[in-house]
């Protein structure tokens, strides 16, 4: 078995996560993230980046009303990144009196609800040409 690898979360600047972030948009299944919004995301919150050995990712958190909301996150490594960004965020949170983000991917809210997370609501849209 792999040991286990260090790794360092910290604070970033807006313009650096939205280059890292780029084309997150392209990773929405129903094609709901329109380009250009995700750099606005990173503009709302304070952004971090988690880096070692085995992991990368970046995220964006705003906090309203008690919640810290993760705006955008994306990330790559050979761990599981949602166990991971659900441990860091959690130790973010301390204090607040809830975690929340909104996904158009089932399979991550499969994995977010193994981890304590529930579903609180439905998002509705109507497109206006």
């Amino acid at each position: 078995m792999d040991e286990p690898q260090a790794l360092s979360v910290r604070e970033i600047a807006p313009q650096l996560a939205a280059q890292r972030l780029a084309g997150m948009e392209h990773l929405d299944p129903r094609g709901l993230t329109a380009p250009g919004e995700v750099a606005a995301m990173a503009g709302e919150g304070r952004c971090f980046e988690i880096t070692g050995d085995a992991a990368r990712a970046v995220y964006v958190l705003v906090v309203r009303n008690g919640c810290a909301w993760v705006q955008a996150a994306r990330g790559e490594g050979r761990i599981d990144l949602t166990q991971l960004l659900d441990a860091v965020l959690t130790e973010q949170a301390q204090g607040l009196q809830a975690l929340a983000c909104q996904t158009a991917r089932p399979g991550l809210v499969r994995k977010l609800q193994r981890r304590g997370w529930r579903v609180s609501g439905w998002v509705l849209r109507k497109e206006l040409q």
